[in-house]
């Protein structure tokens, strides 16, 4: 006990802690400036005698004992600082270059369409008077859009409203509905007597079900992060217009992207150039556009967790209420413009690390189909082999930097500074960060496959009740076309909701994990609730230091 009036003793004289008065002169986090820790963290040593000795004993079992210990308030950084500079200007140097490539290709581009469609429009057969154009009017088409996207709308609004109020069941739900899926999977390649892949399947739907004995204890704590997120989501829902605005402009930038390929492609024909100078154009090209496009997922998530950490360590709890007061009305305006301004270097180094190993990804696919067309099965094999260590390091960088941007978005970090202390919550806080992340993202990845599905079945049934579509009439592949078309546009719709609820995710358990006195005091109610469901909550990372 003489280690529990010690610790007490310097928890109630800690002035850090008692004087909120200090806290409260202190600039706001809002106001485009950024929180940074006072000092590293200490080695995870310094505070495991305390915590056994408080652990006192009744009838030989431990009594839990989860004190949280005075803050370490993070130091405010009155001028933001440019992080990364070099590389926001080496963006901007292969923007520019892609610019230029979209200058020459994309002209050529529509006059192929011009020249194919005018080809197209004359008959093919004198005899028959066969054409191959495509009649379709504005009608079926608008139809076939606002079909599915009304459809997926409309489901996303409900799983939304899902989540915010059945998260518990939802969780579970979802992790069956994988188990499920996956001895489906099993029973089919057991049909078709693909007997691998059959034992495979059924491996993972036996591990997965008996698995829940062990992560059952963790659903309570996912579940009041989910339907805290979705709370948080609804009342500053800026971060679904910014996720639904980031996605939007990927997709005009892959329009264009496609365009500038195929002229590029006609440029070389015509210039009669060697087929290396394609190939050095396509990997440009496929570098450019998976650059651009996780610099913009990136910075959406930052967008998003900068607005999450906002609302934990600014916003405060009116007494005796659950109303929580923000500093300003424009939350997620401002964490989006530290997300393009100070924090934009960071982003594109992250996100230039893991486009240069989906790029090498792409070099060895392409290298392992020119092998297998060429007969040559040893370096088939090869090459089969360095595409999934790349596609392994690839997706292991691109989780790893979500919780990097999500440092570098909360305290106004460098690349390397978001790393390192990225690493230091993997070697704390690693399996009950992944297990939160895995049972979320299974509601997540449920939601996705049910709008698709729901979309497609949405699209079929346009061109089923209208008896055809266009000239193209009824067939099976018209069917499979439309569903196809219609469940990516489901799941895109999807994907806006999916972004914001991941990011919100990400940032909640950091904020917890990081400094979990600062949301006592913020919002106590919140923290009382994830303290009685995640008693572990109340040592987080900057506790080690005590």
């Amino acid at each position: 006990m003489g280690h529990q009036q010690q610790y007490n003793q310097q928890y109630n004289n800690n002035p850090q802690y008692n004087q909120q008065q200090q806290y409260n002169n202190q600039p706001q986090y809002s106001s485009n400036q950024y929180q940074q820790p006072q000092q590293p963290y200490a080695p995870q040593q310094a505070f495991q005698a305390p915590y056994t000795a408080n652990a006192a004993t009744t009838n030989g079992a431990p009594k839990p004992y989860n004190p949280v210990p005075p803050p370490n308030p993070p130091t405010i950084v009155s001028k933001p600082k440019y992080n990364d500079v070099w590389a926001t200007a080496l963006f901007g140097v292969f923007m520019a270059g892609f610019v230029g490539l979209a200058v020459l290709g994309v002209p050529m581009t529509l006059d192929s369409l011009r020249d194919g469609s005018s080809a197209n429009s004359k008959p093919s057969n004198a005899k028959s008077g066969a054409s191959y154009s495509i009649g379709l009017s504005a009608a079926d088409i608008g139809g076939l859009v606002a079909a599915s996207v009304g459809t997926g709308v409309a489901f996303s609004v409900l799983y939304f409203f899902l989540m915010l109020n059945f998260p518990g069941p939802l969780i579970k739900f979802s992790y069956f509905f994988n188990v499920v899926m996956l001895a489906a999977f099993a029973a089919y390649m057991g049909y078709v007597r693909s007997w691998i892949a059959c034992g495979i399947f059924a491996l993972f739907a036996v591990l997965m079900a008996v698995s829940y004995w062990g992560i059952r204890s963790r659903i309570p704590f996912s579940q009041i992060v989910l339907e805290t997120v979705c709370k948080i989501s609804g009342r500053l829902n800026g971060t679904l217009f910014v996720a639904l605005g980031g996605m939007i402009v990927s997709a005009a930038f892959s329009v264009v992207w496609l365009a500038t390929l195929l002229g590029m492609a006609e440029w070389v024909s015509q210039k009669n150039l060697a087929s290396g100078v394609m190939y050095a154009i396509l990997v440009l090209l496929v570098f450019m556009n998976f650059w651009f496009n996780e610099v913009v997922r990136n910075t959406i998530h930052s967008a998003v967790c900068g607005t999450f950490a906002t609302y934990y360590f600014m916003g405060m709890q009116q007494p005796n209420s659950d109303t929580i007061t923000l500093p300003t009305n424009h939350t997620t305006a401002k964490s989006l413009g530290r997300a393009l301004t100070t924090s934009f270097g960071s982003i594109c180094f992250g996100s230039l690390l893991v486009s240069l190993i989906r790029t090498l990804k792409f070099i060895a696919q392409m290298a392992k189909n020119d092998s297998a067309q060429d007969g040559n099965i040893l370096c088939c094999i090869v090459a089969m082999c360095f595409e999934c260590i790349l596609a392994c390091l690839a997706d292991i960088l691109d989780y790893f930097n979500k919780y990097a941007y999500t440092e570098i978005a909360i305290y106004g970090k460098s690349y390397c500074e978001g790393g390192k202390d990225a690493w230091n919550l993997f070697k704390y806080k690693g399996i009950d960060l992944i297990i939160n992340d895995v049972l979320i993202g299974y509601v997540l990845g449920m939601g996705s496959f049910i709008s698709a599905i729901l979309c497609a079945f949405a699209g079929f049934l346009f061109v089923y009740l209208k008896g055809g579509l266009g000239t193209l009439g009824n067939g099976p592949g018209v069917y499979a076309g439309v569903c196809l078309i219609s469940a990516f546009i489901g799941m895109w719709l999807f994907l806006v909701l999916l972004e914001v609820i991941d990011s919100g995710t990400a940032a909640t358990f950091v904020c917890l994990a990081e400094d979990p006195a600062t949301i006592q005091r913020q919002q106590p109610r919140f923290f009382e609730s994830i303290q009685q469901r995640f008693p572990d909550v109340s040592w987080g990372m900057q506790s080690i230091a005590y």
